[in-house]
């Protein structure tokens, strides 16, 4: 049974990189392989297992993986996995997820969940929700929640296995935010920005602002972000975090602040829909609709942004 899942899914993968492959002769790609060309190896990996060769493909995928090619990380974790070898050894499959390859961090989140490896657990598959990967995301809307209420429930109100849960979960949180400190302390704000989305999950809001402020005045756009949610959570109406993290080139930012301000102000949210729209960083498929639809008695301009919403997301326009 084992051997058959691995098979499906290097079958799968195969399958989901058919794209990539050029009209180029094996030699030609070993060749490119050599010369620093990740995507060729991983190419020239494909078209030698196709054409019935042994060892070859996982050489050529090795290579791949060395230059930091996420899928052929991946590939190489399955193979070795299919000959029986590395069954508890992930070390491949970190690789795949650390160069940004969705579906490694996916499955490695649910191999630390199994281990009640929590917080490793939940940072992977926010890595991979944050690739696009639809699966991770489903994953982390199930258990968020449930981490939520074993953190913030008192004891009586929890079964043995959630209480057991929340000791775990606990200990890791405050050796992570521990080293986090440090780290922050040290001058590593992104760090402090972690560490103050951390405080924001356990309600305290006032160590949350204190790093998260630490992060942002230091020209850490995530810092900024955090630190917009914080005066959301205080109830403050005016969210100029967000825009901060606006002028520090985050598209999330721009959106986020023209929503605040949308109702009182149309126009300037506008402005800030379209700089969301148009951002190098984190841009907004949704902020180029509004802006579309805002322009909508200007064809041109509003298909112009109409279009752009679609390149961001495909899903706005099936129809």
């Amino acid at each position: 049974m084992r051997h058959d899942i691995f098979s499906s899914i290097m079958k799968l993968l195969l399958i989901l990189f058919t794209f990539l492959i050029q009209a180029k002769t094996l030699d030609e790609l070993k060749n490119e392989c050599m010369s620093s060309n990740a995507n060729s190896c991983f190419e020239a990996a494909y078209l030698a297992s196709h054409q019935g060769k042994q060892l070859e493909p996982l050489n050529l995928y090795e290579s791949g993986c060395k230059l930091k090619d996420g899928k052929s990380c991946y590939a190489v974790d399955k193979i070795y996995k299919k000959l029986g070898q590395l069954d508890n050894d992930h070390k491949f499959l970190v690789l795949s997820c650390d160069y940004n390859f969705s579906l490694a961090c996916y499955e490695l989140g649910e191999i630390f969940f199994e281990k009640k490896s929590f917080l490793e657990s939940l940072e992977v598959l926010e890595n991979s929700c944050n690739l696009k990967n639809e699966l991770a995301c489903k994953r982390l809307a199930q258990i968020k929640p449930y981490f939520s209420k074993v953190v913030r429930s008192a004891e009586k109100d929890l079964n043995d296995e959630e209480k057991k849960d929340q000791a775990n979960y606990l200990k890791l949180l405050k050796e992570k935010m521990a080293f986090l400190k440090k780290s922050c302390e040290g001058k590593e704000y992104k760090d402090c920005t972690k560490l103050s989305r951390d405080y924001l999950f356990l309600a305290n809001l006032k160590e949350a602002r204190k790093w998260a402020e630490t992060s942002c005045n230091n020209q850490h756009d995530q810092g900024c972000l955090v630190l917009g949610e914080v005066e959301q959570k205080e109830g403050k109406k005016e969210l100029s975090s967000f825009e901060k993290a606006c002028d520090l080139e985050n598209g999330v930012g721009c959106f986020r602040y023209a929503q605040s301000i949308e109702q009182g102000n149309l126009a300037r949210a506008m402005t800030f829909y379209r700089r969301s729209c148009e951002s190098k960083s984190n841009a907004r498929a949704s902020a180029c609709y509004k802006y579309s639809y805002y322009h909508k008695t200007s064809p041109k301009l509003s298909k112009k942004f109409q279009l752009k919403a679609c390149k961001l997301d495909k899903s706005l326009c099936q129809n």
